[in-house]
């Protein structure tokens, strides 16, 4: 079902496809350009009769043969007074080859640098003589008239050029050929992008919206039709945007995370997603995962027929600031899922509504793709669950999962983490701002997918006219949507080895060596580095406590869960580093059947004033159900355990 996206829609008395017949298009007979061009010369000269086989002293006996039919256009009057001429000589004697070769030879003009017209010039300031400053210098006599009158301008040209950039002499190159196109694009182009050395604007009539260049092609077409143009070609608008000093740039990325701290906070993502693959029985060299298991799920806007394009027209030198154009071009939100093996999960997509769809309508949707109504076609609360529902119903087999996705809000509701917790599938979020550098949706994944996407739509446009022409309901537009999000998902996995992506980037490894990620230059994780305890395996006490004091305490500010299993206990000052470690932490588990070492301690502890307090600040659920009785006491009769009131 790779093209279900060309299938037609069902007809609907409020949309039409202006202009579409088949049987029209059934008898468009389709010829290249290359082969009409050849066949246009084979005409050409028959008519001319260069290569005649006659004769040329009986010219009035020779019947001449018909012009071809561009030689009579009425746009070449000069040719149709030609053809109409009784007095017409044309010569038909033959060359040979010698004689064709020898003519066909053209000096190539040489082109002067400013240094050697100035140097002519001053020869011929010394020996005043055109003519034998020409001789020496190897110009024409006309050349170095031209020079001589525009001395000045070459003086200009040769400071500018040594004293910075060289620019081009005002009125020089070629002309341009749309120049009332020309002026009246980049006048559209003003009216929706700032002049960023316009100061008289104030700051909320100053425009910055995303101008792509298909949209700069699209306006431009409708512009040369206005002025009964022909629409220029793709290169003409590449030459516009250097003419007036614009480019395509991508869009400046806001409150952007200083590199030294993305390379913290990265180690620190990595460093969970290790430590987690051995909370676990283990499978294979991934620990308690493998392949399979591990998924990166996120969403993106996306516009029915919009450019899917990441860069813009911005004028060169100038940041690239884009105000309001996501939530105004968004027509619906898709959310991916990849896994490292075995895609097995359907894209999502959000409409805008509350779901009061016939069921014609609904069995019209990609049968590849499932659908979800929301207020504003976003992703909020709701959504997020009625998704991890469908995620769980494909994925869950008994074994632990390792579900990756960014801290957007919807992503961190606490109960769907918690029903995430209890399905044995573990949360790893990507810490803020680092999101275009660990999220494979972000670095691989998303960029092919729109471009299958815009691929399949513009497949679309050209199967049912022109895009002008195309007119659709709300209805039809989403099934339309459903259709090509489908095709585009199709043609996405066929074009991406997931399994490569997933250990470029680190979410997968097949042994202990360092990892380096492409996206992140500079970055080296080193799984030597992960402990799966606190404390160092050592039975003398002073040493122990030693190391609990000095080892610095790592910060994870997204975690919410947190579940204890090692082959250490659980001492007094582990819970003191756990709770500074994941002091936003809602619920914790504790999984250990054998007695703690120090349970002495805890009278002494509880009269030690020095002695720090573990504050739970957030805490919602203890779950000891499966721990000895001296960590309930811990917690229960500890005088040094704080537990805030939480709702």
């Amino acid at each position: 079902m790779d093209e279900q996206h060309l299938a037609p829609l069902s007809a609907d008395e409020d949309s039409r496809f202006d202009g579409y017949s088949s049987s029209d298009d059934a008898s468009v007979e389709v010829t290249s350009t290359i082969d009409e061009c050849e066949n246009e010369l084979v005409r050409l000269s028959t008519y001319l009769q260069l290569e005649s086989e006659f004769d040329n002293d009986d010219d009035q006996a020779f019947e001449w043969p018909e012009p071809p039919p561009t030689l009579l256009s009425s746009s070449s009057s000069d040719i149709e007074e030609l053809a109409d001429s009784q007095q017409v000589v044309l010569s038909t004697t033959s060359f040979n080859n010698g004689d064709a070769q020898e003519k066909s030879k053209k000096c190539k003009r040489r082109q002067w640098s400013t240094l050697e017209k100035l140097d002519a010039i001053a020869l011929f300031d010394k020996n005043q003589s055109k003519r034998k400053t020409a001789n020496e210098k190897g110009c024409t006599p006309a050349q170095l008239r031209n020079w001589i009158h525009n001395k000045e301008n070459l003086l200009k040209m040769y400071k500018n050029k040594k004293g910075g950039k060289r620019k081009r002499l005002e009125g020089g190159g070629k002309k341009v050929v749309y120049a009332d196109l020309d002026s009246r694009l980049f006048t559209w182009y003003r009216s929706r992008r700032t002049d960023p050395n316009d100061q008289s604007r104030a700051a909320p009539d100053i425009q910055r919206e995303r101008v792509t260049l298909r949209h700069l092609e699209k306006e431009g077409r409708r512009i040369a039709k206005e002025l009964n143009h022909s629409s220029p070609v793709s290169s003409w608008y590449l030459r516009f945007l250097k003419r007036n000093g614009l480019s395509l740039q991508r869009p400046k990325r806001q409150d952007k995370v200083p590199l030294d701290e993305v390379h913290r906070l990265a180690n620190s993502f990595y460093m969970f997603n290790r430590r987690a693959s051995s909370w676990s029985i283990r499978r294979g060299p991934m620990g308690a995962f493998i392949p399979e298991d591990i998924c990166n799920m996120d969403e993106s806007p996306l516009a029915l027929f919009g450019d899917q394009a990441k860069r813009s027209v911005n004028d060169i030198g100038t940041s690239n600031e884009i105000n309001g154009y996501i939530s105004n071009k968004r027509f619906c939100t898709v959310l991916l899922t990849v896994f490292g093996k075995n895609q097995r999960m359907k894209p999502v997509v959000l409409f805008k509504g509350k779901g009061n769809i016939g069921v014609n309508e609904r069995e019209q949707y990609s049968k590849d793709v499932h659908v979800i109504f929301t207020p504003k076609a976003v992703i909020n609360g709701q959504s997020m669950d009625t998704y991890i529902n469908k995620w769980l119903e494909k994925v869950h087999d008994g074994h632990p999962k390792l579900f990756i996705a960014d801290s957007a809000n919807s992503h961190l509701k606490p109960e769907i983490i918690q029903k995430l917790r209890k399905k044995n599938v573990v949360v790893s979020i990507i810490p803020k701002g680092c999101t275009q550098y660990l999220q494979l949706l972000d670095t691989a994944v998303f960029s092919v997918f729109k471009n299958h996407y815009q691929a399949a739509a513009d497949e679309y446009i050209d199967c049912y006219s022109s895009r002008s022409k195309i007119k659709l309901t709300a209805k039809q537009q989403r099934i339309l949507c459903t259709r090509l999000i489908s095709t585009a998902w199709i043609r996405t996995q066929k074009s991406i080895d997931f399994e490569r992506a997933f250990l470029d980037i680190g979410y997968t490894w097949v042994d202990e060596s360092p990892v380096s990620i492409r996206t992140l230059k500079g970055f080296i994780f080193d799984p030597s580095t992960v402990t799966s305890s606190t404390f160092n395996d050592d039975e003398n006490e002073e040493k122990e406590e030693y190391n609990a004091k000095k080892t610095t305490v790592e910060l994870f500010p997204y975690v919410r869960l947190v579940s204890l299993y090692d082959k250490h206990t659980f001492e007094h000052e582990f819970f003191i580093r756990i709770s500074q470690s994941f002091s936003f932490m809602e619920d914790l588990t504790m999984i250990y059947h054998q007695s703690q070492k120090h349970k002495q301690l805890y009278k002494s502890i509880n009269h030690n004033d020095n002695s720090s307090i573990v504050k739970y600040n957030y805490l919602i659920t203890l779950d000891g159900s499966k721990v000895h009785d001296n960590y309930i006491e811990e917690f229960l009769f500890n005088t040094k355990i704080y537990f805030h009131i939480n709702h």
